[in-house]
């Protein structure tokens, strides 16, 4: 028999969270057994069963992994920060984005007077 992932909500604004498995013939049944097993006593709103199989993992890990540096967001993440500047202008001109860098500073641009 297939195995069943039971999903269920407390309250209507509250979102689905996982509240057991069960083994059931088909998802009908799955839907009454998950019933009858963890909504009896009227703990919740609305429930949902999802065939174990049916379920997807994350096949690449590394899509979890941070392509920028966001360390900026801590108090350490300002020491080395001339390095990281330099690291970040020698990846601008590997990528053909070093032209970039020749853009005015806004606010410095002198302005001719009529």
């Amino acid at each position: 028999m297939p195995t069943y992932e039971v999903f269920g909500r407390r309250k209507w604004d509250a979102p689905l969270e996982h509240v057991g498995n069960l083994h059931a013939a088909d998802h009908h049944t799955a839907l009454l057994i998950a019933r009858e097993t963890h909504f009896r006593h009227q703990e919740g709103v609305d429930y949902a069963v999802v065939r174990s199989d049916h379920l997807h993992g994350l096949e690449d890990p590394s899509l979890l992994e941070r392509r920028t540096d966001i360390t900026y967001r801590l108090q350490t993440g300002y020491s080395g920060f001339r390095e990281k500047r330099e690291a970040a202008r020698a990846a601008a001109d590997a990528r053909g984005r070093g032209a970039l860098r020749d853009r005015p500073v806004p606010g410095s641009a002198t302005k001719d007077a009529p």
